[in-house]
């Protein structure tokens, strides 16, 4: 079953890691908000963990990754440190250290982990490098346009629902003017747009 969405060679650490945190991991469908999640053991009902289905290979071992380090920081800390905190970090960091030595990443992707655990974040979406080369090995990689690379002043639509216009860079998000409502927004710079005429 894992073979659909993962290198070979990652495989038997996915399935040590399974074992050794009981966890029972689903493959979800496409989710706008979450590439994937940990849930805590409940009643009778053993931990689990999710990851989105149309992940690339990297994407998603890099998510499952970080999932596994949720469980191995809820087996040892319960609920007693924060989600993202310096025990998770650390776990995580040590974890993706693994999974790197099994599995030959791309060089970029390589490299862009490397750079990715000096300062690992909630979210590989959340580190705009590892994100823009992760996103590389997407199907459909050649026509992603993000927010970053249109001129201010430029149209654009977000999941082809919301209109907005491009405004100035404030660190790594740009005020941008919803055109329907007329209210400001922060949008992320690496954010998928689509340019609108």
């Amino acid at each position: 079953m894992l073979l659909k969405y993962v290198p070979e060679e990652a495989i038997p650490l996915m399935a040590e890691w399974l074992k050794r945190y009981q966890l029972h991991l689903t493959i979800s469908k496409s989710r706008q908000s979450k590439l994937g999640d940990f849930r805590p053991p409940f009643k009778n009902r053993g931990a689990r963990i999710s990851v989105n289905g149309d992940l690339n290979p990297y994407h998603f071992l890099i998510t499952f990754t970080h999932e596994v380090a949720h469980a191995a920081v809820w087996e040892k800390h319960a609920n007693k440190v924060l989600p993202h905190g310096e025990e998770w970090k650390q776990t995580y960091s040590r974890k993706l250290k693994l999974m790197a030595a099994e599995v030959a990443f791309p060089t970029e992707v390589q490299n862009a982990i490397n750079e990715h655990l000096s300062r690992p974040k909630a979210s590989s979406c959340a580190d705009p490098s590892l994100y823009k080369v992760l996103k590389k090995y997407d199907k459909n990689s050649d026509s992603i346009i993000y927010l970053e690379d249109i001129a201010e002043g430029q149209l654009f639509s977000i999941n082809e629902k919301r209109r907005f216009k491009k405004g100035k860079k404030r660190r790594s998000r740009y005020e941008c003017i919803d055109i329907d409502n007329k209210r400001m927004y922060y949008v992320s710079a690496h954010a998928e747009v689509k340019p609108m005429e």
